[in-house]
């Protein structure tokens, strides 16, 4: 039987290896590049999601190794949050019209 493989979490970033920090950043430029589609931030800890949000853009920094995923919500508020507060981003399923 072979194993499913499990992502790591987005908070886990900064102990990754560089291969593993490469397929992040190529996963969150997809997510940028998808137009019509809509995600799901799951947040670390017990902090509430954020559901059916568009990703507007990610910013990479060199100090820290730092990444910030800027995003809207549904009712328009753009909202930036840095990758060490994040557990994950999956597709909601929902697309606009």
């Amino acid at each position: 039987m072979s194993k499913k493989y499990k992502p790591p979490e987005l908070h886990e970033y900064r102990g990754l290896t560089s291969s593993e920090q490469t397929a992040i950043h190529q996963m969150l430029i997809s997510y940028v590049r998808e137009e019509n589609c809509r995600f799901n931030i799951i947040m670390s800890g017990n902090a509430e999601p954020y559901n059916l949000v568009k990703l507007t853009s990610i910013n990479f920094e060199n100090e820290a190794s730092a990444i910030w995923v800027n995003f809207e919500t549904i009712t328009g508020e753009q909202i930036a949050l840095p990758i060490g507060f994040l557990s994950r981003i999956e597709f909601s399923g929902q697309q606009e019209i």
